[in-house]
């Protein structure tokens, strides 16, 4: 998003919020951007310390918020969808600075919930998103923001990467930046059980650090060839290399759309709201993938759908041709362009 604002409006000021602990920490410095911290701590799943304690750090970070924001003076406050938002976006709200929000799942977060009445626009990720607002008319569907390197690689340069072969399907798994394991066991039984049967196929394996090992000496010798990796660097290039995504349904789905490949997804069942499971119905529904829950997970239901789907020539087009429907691939340019469109007015309307 800081990307796209600043290719519209180039001399624009972003700075960001966010917490010590938290991803921002490390990553914003590292773009160049300022980065404000405030104190507050998650409140789903958390103990009954901790539930005691979130009010006050609610208010603590509000108040830091406030702060900050007299400081940087932005004529814009933009929420990405969590609990860090909420403060930022109930102090602009204080402030009298307009606040928008992403909404990245299917069904919004508690926060996206609770701050929508605060915002001028929430930015959906999927179109359901609206269904859970309390005011949907101050829904925009435009999908949600992506990294710029998406779709910038041929097959041939994705295949190349990894040393695959271009005459075989190439089907990538991904549970995430730390694998998940159900996925990581049932994939690897399907690939040794499955033997000669795929001996057409070659796969991408992320798996995280704890089931490298596992993984690795389960597929080892099997026909069907598989890159194992703890973590795959350059995922726009393995996007690029496959035909099929198996995968959780958190916001890679937003990427799987973007690259137009099919999917198997596996929804995290202990998901914050159900959300992963709410993406991935919505993609169900129109056709783009196919849902497979944690708890009918087996080696032989997974092998029986990837063999489905490999072979069914018709309805593997018919995948592709729906995730390109659902496709947005210029969300953050979308997004951009409308809050900068509702900056512009505001100044005019003063």
């Amino acid at each position: 998003m800081a990307a796209a604002l600043g290719e519209i409006e180039p001399d624009c000021r972003i700075s960001f919020i966010g917490t010590r602990r938290g991803l921002e920490a490390r990553v914003v410095p590292a773009q160049g951007f300022p980065l404000d911290f405030i104190s507050i701590g998650g409140f789903l799943g958390k103990g009954p310390a901790d539930r005691i304690r979130f009010p006050f750090q609610m208010a603590l970070s509000t108040m830091q918020s406030i702060r900050h924001l007299r400081r940087r003076k932005p004529e814009a406050v933009l929420g990405t969808g969590g609990y860090v938002c909420a403060p930022p976006v109930l102090a602009a709200r204080l402030l009298g600075i307009p606040a928008y929000l992403l909404a990245l799942d299917a069904m919004p977060s508690k926060a996206v919930r609770m701050l929508a009445r605060h915002a001028r626009r929430v930015f959906a990720g999927f179109p359901e998103c609206a269904d859970h607002i309390g005011q949907p008319e101050k829904v925009v569907y435009t999908g949600n923001p992506l990294r710029g390197d998406l779709n910038r690689h041929s097959r041939e340069e994705g295949l190349g990467e990894f040393g695959l072969d271009p005459g075989k399907k190439t089907i990538l798994v991904y549970g995430g930046s730390q694998g998940a394991h159900s996925i990581n066991l049932n994939v690897a039984g399907a690939i040794s059980a499955q033997g000669d049967k795929w001996s057409g196929i070659q796969f991408i394996f992320q798996t995280g650090k704890q089931d490298y090992d596992l993984v690795r000496d389960k597929v080892a010798g099997a026909p069907a060839r598989a890159i194992v990796m703890p973590y795959i660097e350059k995922m726009s290039l393995a996007f690029a290399a496959s035909d099929l995504v198996i995968s959780r349904s958190g916001s890679t789905v937003s990427e799987i759309l973007a690259c137009g490949l099919p999917s198997i997804l596996v929804p995290y069942p202990h998901a914050a709201s159900n959300h992963q499971e709410h993406n991935a119905r919505s993609l169900e529904r129109r056709g783009a993938a196919s849902v497979l829950l944690e708890k009918d997970l087996n080696v032989n239901k997974l092998a029986d759908l990837v063999d489905e789907l490999i072979t069914d020539s018709n309805r593997f087009l018919g995948m592709k041709s729906a995730t390109a429907g659902m496709a947005k691939p210029k969300a953050a340019t979308e997004i951009a362009l409308e809050i900068v469109r509702l900056m512009r007015q505001e100044q005019y309307d003063k």
